[in-house]
């Protein structure tokens, strides 16, 4: 019997990473789907790309949509091209993906649709307006896929990172000293969790942080 296969768009960095040894110490076939592999924002590439990798490995079971960009400026000296790459990394590579997946997994009713968010994700903050933008419209391209295809037996989650991840370009930049962060392995675990989820109840939105978190 084939292993069921979990590709990872946004394979590259400590996240992508932690999702491929999770899934695979778990019995699933990985693949990875790099920004040097294809552009994301670019639809005909992705459905490329994505195609060449069923006709190779079968089937996607579970998408682990990780792809962001992260742009951090005062808004006034926000260039469009930041902007426009947060969108092109959340909203239009997320729905690109899906798109090339779904028809595999309607097919046989079943399969997990998951979605990397941010603190981003909920709340715009100063100089994270481009970032705020990009993930704010994953969140709800999120919640729409949700209920479109849960009826249809295609588990679609959006999982909120509020917080800085160990080893991440982020925690490097942002978190001094000994500040708690989150780790990898750890986030990676709750993906694997929400695949394995019973449609008798499903979780739509995880929120996940340190137990030192300030609220």
């Amino acid at each position: 019997m084939s292993r069921p296969l979990a590709l990872v768009a946004g394979a590259g960095g400590v996240l992508g990473g932690s999702l491929a040894r999770q899934f695979s110490g778990s019995g699933y076939e990985v693949v990875g789907l790099r920004r040097a592999d294809c552009d994301l924002a670019d639809g005909d590439a992705v459905a490329q790309a994505i195609a060449a990798l069923i006709e190779r490995h079968g089937p996607v079971d579970t998408l682990l949509y990780n792809a962001g960009h992260l742009a951090v400026a005062p808004f006034l000296e926000l260039e469009a091209s930041a902007l426009r790459e947060c969108l092109e990394a959340g909203p239009v590579g997320a729905a690109h993906c899906a798109r090339a997946v779904l028809p595999g997994m309607l097919a046989v009713g079943r399969g997990n649709l998951l979605f990397t968010g941010a603190t981003a994700s909920l709340r715009g903050s100063a100089r994270f307006a481009a970032m705020a933008t990009g993930k704010f419209a994953l969140r709800g391209l999120v919640q729409s896929l949700a209920r479109e295809f849960h009826p249809q037996g295609i588990h679609v989650a959006h999982v909120v990172l509020d917080g800085m991840l160990r080893g991440s370009v982020a925690a490097s930049r942002y978190v001094a000293g000994e500040a708690p962060v989150m780790t990898p392995d750890g986030v990676a675990a709750n993906f694997l969790w929400l695949a394995q989820q019973a449609p008798f109840a499903w979780t739509q939105e995880l929120d996940l942080r340190t137990a030192w978190e300030k609220f």
